[in-house]
């Protein structure tokens, strides 16, 4: 592995951990999908994320789930977001609703690749 390669890699590692231990919240397996769904449209993540949380075509939203960034990264973001996104402190979306969404996005089904539609 090359100089700049293991640094980069070195960079992620500390960033991965770091994000993990500022932010303990709850478990994510703690969270009901069904209240999740309920959140997500009352807060209005489904405006800019889709109702599937598969991400817009309309926005820079990104795709949230099924495949989710790990509970702490997703809180994380929330908290703290970049770009567009408003910040959901604590009073606005509490950590057990937090945990909630976490758990509905990461239920949803993946979209069909292309070549499953039918023609």
């Amino acid at each position: 592995m090359n100089r700049i390669s293991s640094i980069a890699l070195a960079s992620l590692l500390v960033v991965s951990l770091g994000a993990g231990a500022q932010t303990p919240g709850p478990a994510a397996t703690a969270g009901s999908a069904a209240r999740g769904k309920t959140t997500f449209f009352r807060v209005g993540c489904h405006q800019c994320h889709g109702g599937e949380a598969q991400g817009s075509p309309y926005s820079t939203a990104p795709k949230l789930g099924p495949a989710a960034l790990p509970f702490a990264a997703f809180t994380l973001f929330t908290r703290k977001p970049r770009l567009q996104m408003p910040p959901y402190s604590p009073e606005i979306l509490s950590d057990a609703e937090l945990a909630d969404i976490y758990a509905y996005v990461t239920s949803r089904a993946a979209p069909v690749a292309l070549d499953k539609l039918p023609n």
